[in-house]
C-alpha cells in the first residue's frame, strides 16, 4: 500500500538549542519523517548512502550506525526521509515530539551525564579546601614552542554575524598536522568541518550561532617538528533573528530548485509541492518572461526555466506566484539567491558580399562610309557621255595620305685648283694661268634643281554634241 506524502516545516532542537528552525519534514500515514542528511549536517555528522545495499550510514564522532533504506524510509528527489526514532537512534540521541508547536526535541545522553557528573563533583568538593576551580574556557590552552597566534574573531571581541568566520593562525609553524588537529566550539567537536591551509585553521559554522558568548579551542601539532600547538579564546555574538518566518501554510508544502546553479547553467527546474488544482508561474531576476507551473505528479508542479545566453545577473531571486484552489493568490520567494552567468551571445559571421563579374565590353567597329560611284541613268536614245563620278563626303576620318619624301640634291664635287709649273731659274717669262693647262675644259658648277609643284587643271565635262535636225 502506498501512502501519499505531505511536507511541512518542523523545528528541531538539541538539548534545548534550536539546530534546524525550519526543517522540511515529510508526513506519511501519521508519522513524521526527518531528512537524514540535512539533520546530519546540522549535528556535525557524516551521512553516506550505499546504493547496492540500500543502507544509510551515519557517523557522529565515534558512533556509527546504519539505517536500512526500506520500509518506512522514503527517498524523494534524492533525499532520504526516515522516522524520528530511527534517526535519533542512528545518531545516538533521545527523541521527543510536540505536535502543537511541531517541534522535534533531541537530547544527547552523554552530555546530560557529563553535566550531571560535573554538578555532583562541584557540590561534593565545594567545602573542601584547595578544591579545584572550574576551568575558564576562554583561558588559553598550554602550548609549547615559540609561535605567534592570531585568532579571528579576536579574544573578547563582539561580532554581529550569525555565521562568523573562525580561524587561528600559528605563525612560525611549518604546517599543521591534520591528524593531530582538534577544534571545539561551545563544547562541540567540529574538527570534521574545519580545514587547514598551511599554518592556519579555518572553520565556518554550518548553523547560525545563538546570541551570547561562544568559546573556541584549537589544538594540534607542527607537522615538521612535532611541537604542540594550541589556543583558546571567546567572543560575543549579538546577532539574533527578530522573528522566524512562519511555516508555509498548506496547501503549498514546499518549493525548491532541482540543481546547483553554476556559471554556464542555461536551464533548471523549480518544483512546488501542494494540493491538486493549483496554478501559477515562476519568475527569475534578469530573465525576461514567466514560466508556467505544469503538473508533475498528484501533488507536485514543475516550471522549466530557460536562461538565454548573454545573461549576467548576480544574486538573482526566484519567486513563484501561485493561485490556490480556493482562488486565493500566494507569492513565495526562495530565500537563497543565485548567480546567473550564461555564455555571451556570439553573432554569426557575415560573409563578404560576392563580387559579381562585370562583363568585358566588346569593342564595336565604327562603319566607314566610303565614296560610292552612283551610276546616272541614261535616257533612251541619248548618247551616253562620260559622267564624272560623284564623290560623297566621308563621315569618318579618312586615312592619312602618304608623306612625300623630298629628293636630296646631288653632291657637289669640288674642282681642284690648276697645277702650277715652276719656271727654270733665270727665266722671267710668266706663263698665263689660262694657258697653263692647254686643252683643259672648265667644269661648270651644278646648280640645285628647283622642284615645281605641278598645276592641277580642272577638266570641265564635255558639252553634248547637238544632233542634226531631221529633214
Amino acid at each position: 500500500m502506498i501512502h501519499a506524502l505531505t511536507f511541512a516545516a518542523y523545528a528541531v532542537t538539541l538539548d534545548g538549542k534550536t539546530v534546524l528552525p525550519h526543517a522540511r519534514a515529510a508526513v506519511a500515514d501519521g508519522r513524521v519523517l526527518l531528512p537524514v542528511r540535512t539533520l546530519g549536517n546540522a549535528l556535525g555528522a557524516d551521512v553516506g548512502y550505499d546504493g547496492r545495499a540500500h543502507t544509510i550510514t551515519v557517523q557522529r564522532g565515534a558512533h556509527v550506525a546504519t539505517i536500512p533504506a526500506r520500509g518506512a524510509v522514503r527517498i524523494v528527489n534524492g533525499t532520504a526521509y526516515a522516522p524520528l526514532r530511527a534517526v535519533a537512534t542512528a545518531f545516538g540521541l533521545g527523541v521527543g515530539y510536540e505536535a502543537r508547536t511541531r517541534t522535534v526535541a533531541l537530547g544527547d545522553p552523554r552530555a546530560a551525564a557529563s553535566s550531571g557528573d560535573s554538578r555532583a563533583a562541584a557540590s561534593s568538593g565545594s567545602g573542601a579546601r584547595g578544591a579545584q576551580q572550574p576551568v575558564d574556557a576562554a583561558a588559553p590552552a598550554p602550548r609549547s614552542g615559540t609561535f605567534v597566534v592570531t585568532e579571528t574573531p579576536r579574544n573578547a571581541a563582539q561580532v554581529h554575524e550569525p555565521y562568523p568566520a573562525i580561524s587561528a593562525r600559528f605563525a612560525g609553524a611549518a604546517a599543521i598536522d591534520p591528524r593531530s588537529l582538534h577544534v571545539v566550539v561551545d563544547g562541540r567537536d567540529v574538527t570534521g568541518d574545519a580545514s587547514i591551509v598551511g599554518d592556519q585553521v579555518l572553520y565556518t559554522p554550518r548553523t547560525a550561532l545563538a546570541p551570547g558568548t561562544h568559546y573556541v579551542v584549537v589544538t594540534g601539532r607542527d607537522a615538521s617538528t612535532g611541537a604542540a600547538l594550541g589556543n583558546s579564546w571567546s567572543f560575543e555574538d549579538s546577532f539574533d533573528f527578530t522573528s522566524a518566518p512562519a511555516p508555509t501554510p498548506f496547501p503549498v508544502g514546499a518549493i525548491w530548485v532541482d540543481r546547483w546553479i553554476v556559471p554556464g547553467t542555461n536551464a533548471f527546474d523549480v518544483y512546488v509541492e501542494g494540493a491538486p488544482g493549483m496554478t501559477g508561474y515562476v519568475g527569475v531576476d534578469g530573465v525576461g518572461g514567466f514560466f508556467p507551473l505544469r503538473v508533475n505528479s498528484a501533488n507536485s508542479y514543475v516550471a522549466h526555466v530557460v536562461v538565454p545566453n548573454g545573461v549576467n545577473q548576480p544574486f538573482a531571486r526566484v519567486a513563484a506566484r501561485i493561485t490556490l484552489p480556493n482562488g486565493q493568490q500566494q507569492f513565495i520567494v526562495l530565500p537563497q539567491r543565485f548567480n546567473l552567468v550564461t555564455p555571451p551571445i556570439v553573432l554569426p559571421a557575415t560573409p563578404p558580399p560576392a563580387r559579381v563579374a562585370q562583363p568585358t565590353p566588346t569593342p564595336q567597329s565604327i562603319p566607314i562610309r566610303r565614296s560610292v560611284n552612283v551610276p546616272t541613268p541614261t535616257p533612251a536614245g541619248a548618247t551616253s557621255a562620260p559622267t564624272p563620278p560623284r564623290r560623297r563626303i566621308l563621315d569618318a576620318t579618312p586615312a592619312p595620305s602618304p608623306t612625300r619624301t623630298p629628293t636630296p640634291p646631288p653632291p657637289r664635287t669640288p674642282t681642284p685648283p690648276p697645277a702650277r709649273t715652276p719656271s727654270p731659274p733665270g727665266s722671267r717669262t710668266a706663263v698665263p694661268a689660262a694657258a697653263a693647262t692647254p686643252g683643259a675644259t672648265p667644269t661648270p658648277i651644278a646648280s640645285p634643281e628647283r622642284t615645281r609643284r605641278p598645276l592641277i587643271k580642272r577638266t570641265l565635262p564635255p558639252k553634248p554634241t547637238p544632233e542634226p535636225a531631221a529633214q
